[in-house]
């Protein structure tokens, strides 16, 4: 039985290693800033969703964790007892956000944030321990050709879509420059876009693609059958990473050898944007189109097309790209098929939506 210590354990990706975790009979320690009945609570709706006993989340213990702080909140007799014996610590915590004028905010949690869980990690992890840190693939900015499974460097912040990417970057230039790390104690595993279920479609979060599919939502029921253009890529894709079939290789990635410490956890074959937009005309009424900057430019938007692509903007942005990511077999999820896009889509508007 092995030992696992999470943080941001009641956050999406987190909930679910928690709970696959405790279903294969692991000890867990969950850290939030969050209520132990709070983090439970969601534990048990994350077992539920991969097909789970729901009461495995009574296993669950949970201490109070805190990113703003040095050492992560944790010291003295709180650290020992969640250090008690060598662990594989996953540093899962992080601010999703696109929004603008939250840059010192992403710097505290993404930046300084991943700096006090290290620090807590190099203090007091037994010896054999060893550090993930959850990151993403799209730390790589606007160089989206090519990217390689490898430490990155330093880039300004204008060399990415928003300061979110440029965080994640600069959280993982200073675990490279770490004692873990040198030691051979760290991987880095970058993930695609986070999504429900692959074979039931279910969801337990509202980023990402469903952050975008609520907007389209709330336009298609206030314009059923309205026409939109969305400036897109002409080979647009996404990496769209369900979250069963993601835990099962970032468990299968932990379990190995650390000798590659950077790894894509994407899928070879990526889902096209124009295939992304067909499941979303079928199941909602409104016609998504991708267009070339170039057409629209000489067919500008009308007031319609112009008010949705305000409001999408923030996750829209990532359809003006082909993303080619290194990738190996081993860390790679089963490819996501139209069959799995339409079910995703799909339970959303049935089910994910508020009214």
């Amino acid at each position: 039985m092995a030992t696992h210590v999470i943080d941001g354990a009641n956050g999406f990706v987190g909930s679910h290693l928690i709970g696959a975790l405790l279903a294969r009979g692991d000890e867990v320690v969950g850290l939030a800033r969050a209520s132990a009945e709070v983090v439970r609570r969601r534990v048990a709706d994350a077992l539920l969703c991969l097909g789970l006993d729901e009461a495995l989340a009574d296993r669950l213990r949970v201490r109070r964790f805190a990113l703003d702080e040095p050492g992560a909140g944790l010291s003295g007799a709180a650290a020992a007892e969640v250090f008690a014996e060598p662990c594989t610590y996953w540093h899962n915590a992080a601010l999703v956000t696109f929004f603008p004028r939250r840059e010192e905010d992403l710097l505290a949690v993404n930046v300084a944030g991943s700096a006090n869980t290290l620090e807590a990690y190099e203090r007091y992890a037994r010896p054999g321990s060893r550090y993930v840190s959850v990151g993403t693939a799209y730390q790589c900015g606007l160089d989206t050709r090519g990217v390689p499974e490898e430490w990155p460097e330093h880039a300004p912040p204008e060399r990415f879509r928003n300061f979110y990417e440029y965080s994640k970057r600069e959280a993982e230039i200073a675990l490279a420059r770490s004692r873990t790390a040198r030691a051979g104690e760290a991987l880095v595993v970058r993930l695609g876009v986070m999504v429900g279920h692959s074979r039931t479609g279910r969801a337990l979060t509202d980023y990402g693609l469903y952050d975008f599919l609520r907007v389209m939502a709330f336009f298609a029921r206030r314009s059923p059958g309205g026409r939109v253009r969305l400036p897109c890529h002409p080979d647009a894709n996404v990496h769209l990473t369900p979250v069963d079939t993601t835990v099962a290789r970032l468990l299968a990635l932990a379990d190995g050898d650390f000798a590659r410490p950077v790894r894509h956890v994407v899928n070879g074959t990526s889902v096209r944007v124009r295939d992304l937009f067909a499941a979303v005309n079928a199941r909602l009424p409104i016609e998504l189109v991708p267009a070339a900057p170039e057409e629209i430019e000489a067919d500008p938007f009308d007031r319609f097309e112009a008010v949705v692509n305000m409001r999408a903007r923030y996750t829209a942005t990532y359809f003006r790209h082909h993303y080619d990511f290194a990738w190996s077999q081993d860390a790679a999820p089963p490819a996501v098929t139209a069959e799995t896009v339409d079910r995703l889509v799909s339970w959303y508007v049935r089910e994910g939506l508020p009214e």
